[in-house]
This record gives C-alpha cells, structure tokens and sequence, in this order.
C-alpha cells in the first residue's frame, strides 16, 4: 500500500498542530453507573443499568444491583440520563487543510464540531490523499475526532475523460488504500461501466451520485452501494427523462417535477431494496434551499452559524441567491423527497444518516441532529432514525457489534444524554458528554473547545 511522504506527512502535523488547545484527555477505566440504556440493540431502553468500559472498549453491561465498578474505576453517575451510541456522518466532507474560504485549523475545528455533538464516525465523500494519513492518525488518537472512512478523490465528468484513465485510477486507489470510490455527475455510460468493472476487480465498494447517463436502475444493477442525496429517483419516476432538456434534469430532477409519476414510487423502493443499495437521503442539504426561498433570516441567523467562518458562511449564502428562482416548485420538490425517504424506509431499504455537512449552511454536526429531524418528518419513528446513525451503518461496513450499539466488546463510542431521544428526536441535542473509542469528553471540555471556535471565528 503506498503511503504519503515525509514531506506531506510533516505538512498534515504542521497544519493540525496550532488548533488543538486542550489536550484531549486520555482513555481511563470508567463505569457509567444509574444509566438508562439505548443499546440500539432493539427498541427498549434498561433502566438502572450500570456500562463499564475497559481499553476504549465495552467491558460490561448489566442492572447496577448486579454490576459494580472496580475501585480505580472512573465512575460516572448518569442520574437516570440516557447513554446512547455515538452516531456516524455518512455524508460528510473533511476539509483539506487551507482550502479555499477557511481559516487556518478549520479541518480539526470540523473534527471537533463533530465530536462535541456525539458524531464519533464520519465517511468522507470526497477523499484527498491527506486524508490516508488523517484517518491513520485519527486511530491513533494524535489528532481528535470520529473514526475516519474516506473515499478517494471523486470519479466524475470533470476527473475522467477516457475509458482507460478511469481503471487506471480504480486501481490506483484501491493500491493507495481509499475505503471506496466516489462517484459524482457526468460519466458517460461507458465509463461508468468501466469504473464498476475495475472496482470489481479491486475489490473496492462505489457510493455517491448517480450520473443522468447511467441512471438509476443501471446504478442499483451494477452493485453500487449507497445512492446519496436521494439522486436519480426523480428521473427513476418520469416515464422518459431523456425527453426533456438537460437543465430539467439537473440538481437531482427538480425541473422534472411536472412530469413525475407517483404511482411508480413503489416499485423503484422495492427495486432499490432487491439491490441491496443503502440510501444516505442528506435532507438537510435541500431543506437549506427551500428556508432560503421562504425564510432567508431564519437561516442566516440560525445559532449554530457562530461556527461557520465568516467567509466560507458568505460563500454559502452566494451559493443560495438564486434559490428564488426555483421558489414555485421546491416545497413540491422537498415533499416528494419526503415521500420517497418514506416508502424506501417501509420497504427495508437501509437509510444511513449524512448531513452532507460542512456544505451549504450545514454547520458540522448540528446538521446531523437536524437530519435526524428530518427522517422523523418523513415518516420514520424516533428509533428508526437513530438507527440510521448506529447500527445501520454499523451493519452497512459489516462491523455489526463493533461500533454503533453497547454491547460487550465493542467500543466505547458513546453519547450521555439529558434527554430522551425516543420521546423527541430533537433530544439528540441535550449532549452531557460524549466518548471517543474511551475517551471521555465532558461537557466542560466540549463547552471550552465549541468556545474556542467560536471566538476564533468571531475574531475574523
């Protein structure tokens, strides 16, 4: 497997180094006593439960009557609050250091914002050879943050002009060691097909968008594991796509609304669910268009913005000034994504939670909880949509027991909870403190960190 330079590596230190202004403290032995328990192992909760971990893992669950912390046990009592999961970011994208519009730091700032609201792993969707070497780091606990899944730079219309190119770089990612390939708009059929032949041969998982030429059903065909942002499923319910102009079936079918066909919306989720195709919907993503056509102040001045920089906010805010222009059809576009969300989930389609954050007004993090949100507005219970951040993709890596849910041998990725989530899925938001792989981060420590970003950003 080729690795990054010296020279590249020493890049990656320098550029983490400054931002970190507290040090992280390290796994300890600790039990969390008087705990209400969402194992996600299934829908009910143990009360009066008592979690020992051991080595940044789960040692032990059990009643506290019949479970007691060693005496160097770091003990926690939760007072009756919920212990969850931590959750995954299934759409995220991790910033290269000094990309355009960021400050200096602004990858581990993402790192960390993710963290403090209980995101403890993340799949980058646009992968960078930086991120080998992060993702490496990220195990070792040098830089904090979730668990680290990346794809390679993407394959798209932009990135591959020849059919040989295209294996060619399949080949090279796979060697270079990238978790998958991403796949996003303007491959050619043919390239695309030959992307999925190599990818075969490499062993190597594809996930992303489904380009306009290849379609939906040639996608979920070919073996493609996750279809993001609901991509190609409006064009999937208009009887022939082709017919209509290229700019009616840009930004994911919207000018295809006219034409779409209800009734089809079945048999494409059982389709997707015979495929085996996972779908990370990125809700969030859109819902940021439709409160810039009906309510811009609301999104400017959301509280969470105090942690976009300046200038990458002004950036977003550009991206969204001819959102009016769609005004007629977005609350349409944005409720039939709400029923497809819903009948892929009631035919067992597996919905894994992304936010597509940090992209436009996703502010790291709080998007997940706002995604969370909008499974729950698409028909899903509270439960189902927290497990589309824990043991769905849990299941979806193959790493069911691992991570995602609390139970003996796993690692001690874990959220503490003021609130309940089942009751209201906002709860998500009432984050005590949050452990990565055994570190436990208090509120304390997270308040000082969210404090640090915020002042830095301010300062700008």
């Amino acid at each position: 497997m080729s690795r990054l330079p010296a020279t590249a590596t020493l890049l990656l230190t320098l550029l983490f180094a400054p931002a970190q202004a507290v040090e992280p403290p390290p796994a300890k032995d600790m039990a969390f006593v008087n705990a209400r328990v969402l194992t996600m192992t299934g829908p009910g909760v143990l009360e009066g439960h008592t979690v020992i971990v051991r080595d940044g893992r789960i040692h032990a669950l059990g009643p506290d009557a019949d479970l007691s912390p060693a005496a160097d046990d770091v003990v926690i009592d939760a007072g009756g609050r919920t212990l969850m999961p931590g959750l995954a970011e299934m759409h995220a994208h991790v910033p290269v250091p000094q990309g355009p519009h960021q400050p200096p730091g602004y990858t581990e700032d993402v790192l960390m914002l993710w963290v403090a609201n209980g995101v403890t792993l993340a799949r980058g969707m646009l992968g960078h050879p930086l991120h080998l070497e992060l993702r490496d780091r990220l195990d070792r606990h040098e830089v904090l943050g979730p668990r680290l899944i990346t794809s390679g730079p993407s394959f798209s219309g932009q990135s591959v002009s020849a059919i040989e190119e295209a294996r060619r770089r399949v080949a090279a990612q796979a060697e270079d060691g990238y978790d998958f390939l991403k796949i996003h708009p303007g491959l050619t059929r043919e390239q695309y097909d030959a992307i999925v032949e190599a990818a075969a041969a490499a062993e190597i998982r594809l996930a992303g968008h489904i380009p306009v030429d290849v379609g939906l059903a040639r996608a979920l065909a070919a073996g493609q594991e996750t279809v993001d942002h609901l991509d190609g499923y409006i064009h999937a319910l208009v009887e022939d796509p082709a017919a209509h102009p290229d700019a009616a079936r840009s930004f994911f079918g919207i000018g295809l609304m006219p034409h779409v066909q209800r009734e089809a919306i079945a048999s494409v989720a059982a389709e997707t669910r015979a495929s085996g195709a996972a779908m990370v919907p990125t809700e969030t993503l859109f819902e940021n268009f439709l409160a810039a056509v009906e309510d811009m102040e609301e999104l400017t001045e959301r509280p969470e913005n105090v942690y976009l920089p300046p200038a990458l906010k002004s950036a977003y805010l550009a991206r969204l000034e001819d959102a009016g222009a769609m005004a007629e059809v977005v609350a349409e576009f944005l409720a039939l994504r709400k029923e497809l969300l819903g009948a892929l989930h009631r035919s067992g389609v597996p919905i894994l939670l992304g936010s597509d954050s940090p992209q436009i007004m996703n502010v790291p993090g709080f998007a997940s909880h706002r995604e969370l949100e909008a499974m729950v507005a698409a028909g899903l219970s509270p439960f189902a949509a927290l497990q589309s951040g824990t043991t769905a993709p849990a299941r979806f890596f193959g790493h069911e027991g691992r991570y995602g849910s609390i139970v003996p041998g796993a690692e001690a990725d874990l959220i503490l909870l003021r609130d309940d989530p089942l009751a209201d899925i906002g709860n998500t938001r009432s984050i005590d403190g949050v452990m990565v792989r055994g570190r436990w981060l208090d509120r304390a420590f997270l308040d000082a960190e969210l404090a640090r970003i915020r002042e830095r950003y301010a300062a700008l």
